[in-house]
C-alpha cells in the first residue's frame, strides 16, 4: 500500500520547533480519512517514516508524535523503535483499562514518552488517574474545549508532572492566551496569521550576501545563478522587490520572477545593492521570525515550482516559486498583508494569490498548504481539480522537504561561521 507522510510542527513558547506530528494517508483509494483502517495506517506511517523515507530526514533530529490505536499498543509495535525519538500518542477513543495501564507502565520503563491525545478529564473512569501517572504530555484541542474546562483540568491535575500541549491554535491571540493558561507546547497554524504587534525589518543571513557577491563578481555573472542565490533567502527576495519599487524604478513593469527583476535592474545595480545590504546586515540581525516559517516558505516555493512544471507551465514555474516564497511575508514583516503587497511591484495575479483570491497560482499554493496540514480528502479533490496525480503531489512534497533541508543546513552551518 502506498503511504504518504506529512508532518505538522509542534512549537514551544519561544516559537521553536520542539517536535513534529507525523500525519498519514492510506492508499489512493482511501479518499476520506475516516475510511482508513487506523491500525494499518499507523503501522505504515511509522515504518515508512523510519525505514523508507528516513526518520532523520522527516524529523530533522526532532522527536516525532504518532497516534497509536489500542490494538497497536497491545501489539508492542512501539518497542521496534528508539524511545528517544518516538512520542506515543494514546488516542482519545482508547478507554483506560487495567491492560492499557500495564502497557503504558511498560512503555514508560522502556524510556518512551506518552501523550494523551484530545484529552478531556473523565473522573467517572476508575483508571483515569492511574493512567495520568504514566503520561508526560496532555494534548488539548482548544477549539473543542471551553476555557472553563481547560481551567478545571489544569487545577485538578496540578499535582501531576505533566506538560500541556494546545492543539488547533489558529491565531497568535490564541497562542498568547494558551501561554498564560500554562500550556508548554503549541500545535496549529497560528504563525501563518500573526497578530500585528510592531513592524520590523526582515533578517538576512550574512553568508548569503557573500555567496551572492561572489557570483556577481565573476567576469560574466550568470543571471540564472544570481537569481538562485537570491531565491534561497526570503528576505533577499523581498528586499530586491523593494529596491525595484523605489522611486528610480517605478516605471518598471510588474514582476513575475526574481530573474526578471534582476534583468530589469541590471547586474551592476544588483551588485551595488548586495554590497550595501551585506555591510548593513553584518551589523544587525533580527531573529524574531521562527525558522519554521522560513522552512514553510521554501517548501511552498519549491513544491509550487515542481507542480507548475508538471502541469506544463515550466516557463512560469519561477512565478509559482515566488508566490510560495512570499506566502508568509506578513509573518516576516509583522504588518498587514495588504500594506506589504501594495508596496511591491509584483504581478497582480501573484498578489491576488498571496491574498487568497482564486487563480492558477492560488490553486497550486492551496494544494501545498493542504499537504502541510495533512487534509487528505481535500488533497485528493484539489489534485484532481488541477490534473496532477496524488502520487506526484507527495513525491513533490518529499522532494521539496529534501531541498529545504539542504538549504536550512546551509543556513545554519555557514551562518554560524560568519561573524
Amino acid at each position: 500500500m502506498e503511504v504518504y507522510v506529512a508532518r505538522q510542527p509542534i512549537l514551544n513558547n519561544k516559537c521553536e520547533v520542539f517536535a513534529y506530528e507525523l500525519l498519514y494517508r492510506g492508499s489512493k483509494e482511501n479518499n476520506f480519512f475516516p475510511q482508513i483502517d487506523g491500525d494499518k495506517a499507523t503501522a505504515d506511517v511509522v515504518f515508512n517514516s523510519y525505514f523508507n523515507i528516513g526518520l532523520e530526514q522527516i524529523s530533522e533530529g526532532k522527536s516525532v508524535f504518532v497516534n497509536f490505536t489500542e490494538n497497536l499498543l497491545k501489539s508492542e509495535l512501539p518497542l521496534c523503535f528508539p524511545p528517544d525519538t518516538l512520542v506515543i500518542e494514546v488516542l482519545e477513543n482508547i478507554e483506560p483499562t487495567k491492560e492499557v495501564i500495564q502497557i503504558c507502565r511498560m512503555l514508560k520503563k522502556r524510556g518512551f514518552r506518552i501523550a494523551l491525545d484530545d484529552y478531556i478529564l473523565n473522573e467517572d473512569c476508575p483508571y483515569t488517574y492511574e493512567l495520568l501517572q504514566y503520561a508526560d504530555i496532555i494534548k488539548v484541542d482548544i477549539q473543542a474545549t471551553s476555557d472553563e474546562l481547560q481551567r478545571k483540568m489544569f487545577e485538578k491535575l496540578e499535582s501531576y508532572e505533566l506538560e500541556w500541549l494546545a492543539e488547533k491554535v489558529e491565531t497568535y491571540e490564541e497562542y498568547q492566551s494558551c501561554v498564560q493558561k500554562g500550556f508548554t507546547y503549541f500545535q496549529g497554524y497560528f504563525f501563518s496569521k500573526p497578530v500585528i504587534l510592531t513592524s520590523y525589518d526582515v533578517s538576512i543571513y550574512p553568508f548569503h550576501h557573500l555567496e551572492l557577491i561572489k557570483e556577481l563578481s565573476q567576469e560574466e555573472p550568470n543571471i540564472k545563478k544570481v537569481a538562485q542565490k537570491v531565491e534561497m533567502d526570503v528576505a533577499l527576495s523581498f528586499k530586491l522587490l523593494q529596491l525595484i519599487n523605489s522611486a528610480s524604478y517605478r516605471r518598471i513593469e510588474p514582476i513575475k520572477s526574481i530573474e526578471q527583476a534582476i534583468v530589469l535592474l541590471g547586474l551592476k545595480e544588483v551588485k551595488k545593492w548586495a554590497y550595501v545590504l551585506t555591510l548593513r546586515e553584518l551589523k544587525f540581525q533580527n531573529n524574531k521570525v521562527p525558522s519554521e516559517v522560513i522552512k514553510l516558505s521554501f517548501m511552498r516555493a519549491k513544491m509550487g515550482e515542481l507542480i507548475a512544471s508538471q502541469l506544463g507551465r515550466k516557463q512560469e514555474s519561477s512565478s509559482y516559486f515566488l508566490t510560495g516564497m512570499l506566502s508568509c511575508i506578513d509573518t516576516f514583516m509583522q504588518r498587514p498583508l495588504d500594506d506589504i503587497l501594495k508596496d511591491l511591484p509584483l504581478h497582480e495575479e501573484i498578489k491576488d494569490a498571496i491574498k487568497g483570491e482564486s487563480n492558477s497560482y492560488r490553486a497550486v499554493l492551496e494544494l501545498c498548504q493542504l499537504v502541510e496540514k495533512g487534509k487528505w480528502d481535500e488533497i485528493e479533490m484539489k489534485s484532481h481539480e488541477l490534473g496532477v496525480s496524488i502520487e506526484d503531489v507527495f513525491q513533490y512534497y518529499k522532494d521539496s522537504l529534501e531541498w529545504t533541508q539542504t538549504i536550512m543546513e546551509t543556513f545554519y552551518k555557514k551562518g554560524q561561521s560568519v561573524k
